[in-house]
């Protein structure tokens, strides 16, 4: 998906089809995503500079102060 709008006031991205939420942001370069659709939650990492976006099943993001997240589609991200 290709990434059409980002406003980190408000901590939102538009793609192709969706809205996301901004879970966590690493220096406005990779960003991870999620957004709740028909009660499940749906994970993604986007590439700011290549302003794509991939959803994922499991999390391979790091955040910028070591941060580690964890993903299920019924709670949605959690950072550990």
């Amino acid at each position: 998906m290709n990434i059409i709008n980002i406003d980190y006031e408000k901590g939102t991205v538009q793609s192709d089809f969706f809205h996301w939420k901004i879970v966590s942001n690493n220096d406005n370069k990779f960003l991870l995503l999620q957004r709740e659709e028909d009660g499940r939650f749906h994970a993604a990492e986007a590439d700011v500079k290549k302003k794509h976006i991939w959803e994922v099943k499991e999390i391979s993001y790091r955040g910028p102060n070591g941060d580690t997240f964890f993903y299920d589609e019924d709670s949605g991200i959690i950072q550990v």
